[in-house]
């Protein structure tokens, strides 16, 4: 018997299953008092006639940057209230468009800074057959607003740089943006020194936005892999103000005191990538590794050990790591 599973897919993007929009954003400088309009064009992709509704939402992100979505009014910035667009609703044929217009009546008392919502066009749900169940499916498409009463300059701070796993290097860097204003294009830049003052590695990692009031986290990705030392790790945030941010932390890698984990002999790095993954010291990676890996996995000598064993590569081992040496065996070539 075919199951009916009633659940609804919410797609956010600029084209999402054949209804397509013109624009993703709306960027407005604003006055107090003032009114302002735009528009952006919707077409439908498909091949039978759909209605569509639209309305106003909030938004943010969170501290890695995926946007969450909230009732309109819900943000203290919230500018859902200064908005209204129309039409409501409209339906379109195949290939046909509409145009979708919005209005910002920006009050008198607004206060100084970015105010930003969203405009969802959202389709009727349908039925869509996948892996034997209906599901039902609803196309909605997100616009973002952006109104920016005045201006004001760039502020925010370093909060803290973490590092993660080791083979190869990658951190977390974490700024604010303190300051009332959108920030479009936050640029990091992290630059890492060993103990006599040579710079081994140099990261600048795609800008990202953040929103007033927010944190951020942007993750830097090295191609080192560094020995038994202690380096230098300098972050470097550029929120497009005229001063750039800069932080600091020293990272220790302290030597490996590999012991055999059960007799035998000590485990070995077989492709010498720093990590270990011949677990019973024999020469050969296969199933009696894994098996050995999984019992011992919490013991004292792989836990001190643990960036020899972190298959993952994110700074702990784990069961995690169980499951990715499985995987490391699995594509491994037959002998």
């Amino acid at each position: 018997m075919r199951k009916l599973l009633w659940i609804t897919i919410l797609l956010a993007s600029f084209s999402g299953a054949g209804l397509e929009v013109n624009l993703l954003e709306v960027d407005l400088s604003v006055a107090p008092g003032q009114a302002y309009t735009f528009s952006f064009t919707a077409r439908n992709e498909t091949e039978a006639p759909e209605t569509f509704f639209v309305y106003a939402g909030d938004w943010d992100r969170d501290e890695m940057g995926e946007n969450r979505f909230y009732p309109p009014g819900t943000l203290p910035r919230s500018l859902c209230s200064w908005l209204t667009v129309a039409p409501g609703s409209f339906t379109l044929g195949p290939g046909e468009t509409r145009e979708i217009g919005g209005t910002l009546h920006v009050p008198t008392n607004a206060a100084p800074g970015t105010h930003w919502g969203i405009v969802f066009v959202h389709g009727e749900p349908r039925p869509v057959e996948h892996q034997g169940t209906t599901v039902m499916v609803a196309k909605r498409i997100g616009i973002k607003v952006y109104a920016t009463v005045g201006s004001a300059p760039a502020e925010g701070e370093v909060r803290r740089m973490e590092f993660r796993g080791l083979n190869p290097l990658w951190l977390g860097v974490e700024f604010t943006n303190a300051g009332p204003t959108n920030l479009r294009e936050v640029r990091v830049e992290v630059q890492i020194y060993d103990a006599v003052g040579e710079r081994v590695a140099e990261v600048k990692p795609a800008p990202v936005p953040c929103l007033p009031g927010a944190s951020r986290w942007v993750i830097v990705e090295t191609d080192l892999r560094p020995t038994p030392g202690t380096y230098l790790v300098v972050a470097r945030v550029d929120l497009g103000g005229e001063e750039i941010l800069a932080a600091q932390a020293y990272l220790r890698v302290r030597p490996l005191s590999l012991v055999p984990l059960s007799g035998g002999t000590v485990p070995g790095d077989l492709d010498r990538d720093g990590l270990y993954e011949d677990a019973n010291g024999d020469g050969t990676f296969d199933e009696e590794d894994v098996a050995l890996f999984r019992t011992h996995v919490t013991s004292a000598p792989v836990q001190g050990n643990a960036r020899a064993f972190d298959f993952t590569n994110d700074g702990r081992v784990d069961e995690a790591d169980v499951e990715a040496l499985m995987a490391l065996l699995a594509a491994a070539p037959v002998p």
